[in-house]
């Protein structure tokens, strides 16, 4: 049974502090240099810009398998770079909504987050110089929009409007610089509206979970303009069913075909996630459901390249990205973690 005395002498929760690991005499045991770089990089995100390239790749008629590699190496270098720039960036908001990625960032300093995000910046351009002067215009834009997603002075994610735009451009320039290796862009490619739009929406529920840590750094997200997260969940869960309204009518007016009706085949899922998501009473629950909110994204984006282009090559990328995603789900390599166990020791000692 614990003493009085050592209650006493308990710590109290401190969101400043970082979450102590186990340490080999003054120094904790954290792995590699690379493998830290890696865990900041949040490899299981990569897969929106890589279902956007291979939409667009597919709808211009592409089929080399070498411009194919190319594309989808830069587009998980851009995004590994924004994640490591957004990392660097939100320091003050992850103090209390993700201490652990601040312990992880602490690891390699900020001059290691700076060098690491532009060593990939300058890599995706070197593999983009393979891909054409149209894929660099693209890849540029894709690179302004990572930079300053997070950093100032636009710092999009500050902004609610321009973050969500900023944040659906992981598959709409994703799939514009899939477009632009045939030469040419099509800015009313009604898939191109459907999923930029469709990331769009989905923006709005990663900022459920952030919502105490962004009110606390004063950073207003779609989420954070609201007064509670109640209401704050009650928009997302409104908004999250838009996407389905514009594929109606989009096929309805003919700029679509029949086939992408298809999708609808996804809205019981995205019911069972709001379901969850109205329920939800604590962050910890909301980044638990943002789990099942990020697998119902993939899964649709996967779905309508399916209906895009159904050939074997689609269902061996449908089965390498889910695989990519559960091996790195089950290893634990995200920055990004469910379980807030600082909050239940916070609860606890009031």
């Amino acid at each position: 049974m614990e003493s009085v005395a050592n209650r006493k002498h308990r710590k109290t929760y401190d969101p400043v502090q970082p979450p102590q690991l186990p340490t080999f005499g003054t120094t904790p045991i954290v792995v590699h240099t690379l493998t830290i770089v890696f865990r900041l990089s949040r490899p299981r995100t990569w897969a929106f810009p890589v279902i956007g390239f291979l939409l667009g790749y597919a709808l211009a008629g592409g089929a080399a398998l070498f411009q194919m590699g190319l594309g989808l190496g830069v587009a998980a270098l851009v995004t590994a770079a924004t994640n490591i720039v957004n990392a660097y960036a939100d320091r003050k908001e992850d103090t209390v909504n993700q201490p652990r990625r601040v312990f992880w960032l602490d690891q390699i300093g900020s001059s290691g987050a700076v060098t690491t995000s532009v060593f990939l910046y300058v890599l995706a351009v070197a593999l983009g110089l393979f891909l054409g002067p149209l894929f660099l215009v693209v890849l540029a834009f894709g690179i302004f929009n990572s930079v300053f997603y997070s950093m100032p002075p636009f710092r999009f994610k500050a902004r609610p409007l321009a973050s969500l735009i900023s944040f659906s451009g992981a598959v709409g320039l994703a799939f514009l610089s899939g477009v632009s290796i045939q030469g040419s862009l099509n800015l009313l490619n009604p898939v191109f509206w459907l999923v930029t739009y469709f990331m769009l929406t989905y923006g709005t529920v990663k900022n459920l979970p952030d919502y105490a840590g962004d009110r606390k750094a004063g950073t207003r997200t779609s989420a954070t303009i609201f007064h509670s997260i109640k209401n704050a969940v009650s928009f997302s869960s409104i908004v999250l069913l838009t996407p389905y309204v514009l594929l109606l009518a989009l096929v309805a007016s003919g700029e679509l075909a029949t086939i992408y009706l298809a999708d609808l085949i996804m809205l019981p899922i995205l019911v069972f996630v709001l379901q969850g998501i109205l329920k939800a009473k604590t962050s910890e629950k909301l980044e638990h459901l943002h789990t099942f909110g990020f697998f119902y994204a993939i899964s649709f984006l996967l779905f309508t390249l399916v209906l895009t282009s159904a050939t074997l090559q689609s269902l061996a990328i449908i089965i390498g990205v889910y695989l990519w995603i559960l091996l790195v789900s089950r290893v634990n390599f995200d920055s990004r973690i469910e379980s807030r166990d600082w909050e239940r020791q916070k609860r606890k000692n009031p």
